[in-house]
């Protein structure tokens, strides 16, 4: 389970680079768009329409690497009020909850890829994009993000049988000290890197 997560951990990394690396090509899209419109009169066709596509994948693109990191926001007002054992239970409850929603959403965005794949959708725009091919990496992107979200479930439960302690480290809501000590780490280093 331990190689798994590994495997998770890097493909979700990886995910996330590429996601970045798309918006950033997006943002040297826009500039050079908008300079060209500004001191040339010429204007590079369908940045708006690939800029739709970017900002609509990168956010699937991310959802896995935000899982692992314990990101996803999670009302947690009375969880530290409850034994250390429910509270454990409840946080794989929530991991598995995470992972129906990942599942039902890699579900229906696998229909909506078969039938634009179907009809052989294409955009009414200038660049005529078959519209299987951004939304291809939008269902990758859910489908890995239901994967890992299944992968953390199940090492959850493991962890539940086998050592409750761990699973609040692995999947609990992120104490306020460690987002403290996050913050000031990230301080200290931004300082060390200023120097």
């Amino acid at each position: 389970m331990t190689k798994l997560l590994g495997l998770a951990w890097g493909l979700a990394f990886a995910l996330a680079l590429i996601a970045g690396a798309a918006v950033a090509t997006l943002a040297v899209l826009i500039f050079i768009d908008i300079i060209g419109r500004d001191i040339f009169g010429i204007s590079i066709q369908g940045t708006d329409e690939l800029g739709g596509y970017v900002l609509a994948f990168v956010g699937s693109l991310g959802l896995s690497l935000t899982l692992l990191k314990r990101g996803h926001p999670r009302i947690d007002i009375f969880l530290r009020m409850f034994p250390k054992r429910l509270r454990a239970a409840l946080n794989v409850l929530a991991q598995a909850t995470i992972a129906a929603l990942g599942v039902f959403m890699t579900w229906h965005a696998w229909g909506e890829l078969s039938e634009t794949i179907r009809l052989g959708a294409i955009t009414n725009t200038p660049l005529q994009t078959p519209l299987w091919v951004p939304q291809a990496v939008w269902v990758t992107g859910t489908a890995i993000f239901a994967l890992v979200a299944c992968l953390t479930t199940a090492h959850g439960l493991i962890l539940l049988r086998t050592n409750p302690d761990a699973v609040e480290a692995f999947y609990g809501p992120p104490t306020v000290d460690e987002e403290v000590g996050h913050y000031i780490d990230q301080s200290e280093a931004s300082d060390h890197a200023g120097n």
